[in-house]
């Protein structure tokens, strides 16, 4: 009984995306980037192309192009909204911009000919994992040990954007906004212990009480569907705030010096003025005795 419905699936998931043992192609993808899915065919003007996800037990239809003319998207599934597109009419290549977690998956390209049909497969594997992004430096911040710092995007965020917040050498991924699924998490691994803090609205990431260990590098992305990726680079230094106390410190023991100088000129000033009144006296007694 088993055998037999083991076969039964086995036979739908060949009916849904071709020939079983089709070759497939493992395609590897960071969060936030676009991937295209190259179909490596020429297209007559007679083929057609269907590019399919294999979801669960179905295949969710999700662009038609016939005559080098797509005729359909799948923008009804919301997660695909807005970002599928057909980067190449002469080959039928898929494009997917601004990729999420939700996107990983299997993706079929059936074509089909005057001579028969064929099949590319592509195994779509979305990652968390950060990478070091090139960017600009766009702002260097020096504040002091327990204050806090907001480092800000300048952008005018949209509805489907990405924005990851990566920190350090290694630009480790230390907080993410998807603006499209309304959710914010942090992953800091303890060294910032809770102070990091996402305005859902701007993006923009604010340190409190911040700490030595904070200073370094920070790194912005933000990717779109219908713009390009914005990058931001910040550089934070943070004094310490012994180092602060000492600076104090030293102030109070300048501005005492300083008083006491003051008070020491005040008194020689005093001592010769007494002096010299002393002789004055003494002159005038003596003049009124002669």
């Amino acid at each position: 009984m088993l055998k037999k419905m083991s076969d039964v699936i086995l036979i739908c998931l060949c009916s849904l995306f071709g020939v079983f043992g089709a070759e497939v192609k493992s395609v590897s993808v960071y969060e936030g980037d676009s991937v295209i899915l190259h179909t490596d065919t020429e297209i007559q003007k007679d083929d057609k192309i269907l590019w399919r996800l294999r979801d669960e037990d179905r295949a969710i239809l999700l662009v038609e192009m016939i005559e080098y003319k797509v005729t359909y998207y799948g923008f009804k599934y919301e997660r695909f909204k807005d970002r599928l597109q057909i980067s190449d009419t002469l080959t039928g290549d898929l494009t997917i911009k601004n990729i999420r977690i939700k996107h990983t998956g299997l993706y079929d390209a059936e074509i089909n000919t005057g001579t028969g049909t064929s099949h590319k497969r592509f195994n779509v594997t979305v990652k968390l994992c950060p990478r070091v992004d090139d960017a600009g430096s766009s702002g260097l911040f020096s504040v002091t040990e327990g204050e806090s710092v907001t480092l800000l995007t300048d952008v005018q965020t949209q509805r489907d954007d990405l924005i990851l917040w990566r920190f350090g050498d290694k630009s480790v991924l230390i907080a993410k906004c998807d603006m499209e699924d309304n959710t914010i998490s942090y992953d800091d691994d303890g060294r910032f212990s809770g102070r990091l803090k996402l305005n859902n609205q701007t993006g923009d990431l604010i340190i409190t009480n911040i700490r030595t260990s904070n200073a370094g590098v920070y790194k912005l992305k933000i990717s779109s569907n219908s713009r390009e990726t914005k990058y931001k680079t910040f550089t934070v230094s943070v004094s310490g705030s012994d180092v602060v106390i000492q600076l104090w410190l030293q102030l109070a023991v300048l501005a005492a010096t300083c008083v006491a100088s003051v008070a020491a000129v005040i008194v020689l000033g005093y001592d010769i003025k007494s002096r010299r009144d002393e002789q004055k006296r003494k002159q005038t007694t003596t003049t009124s005795d002669g």
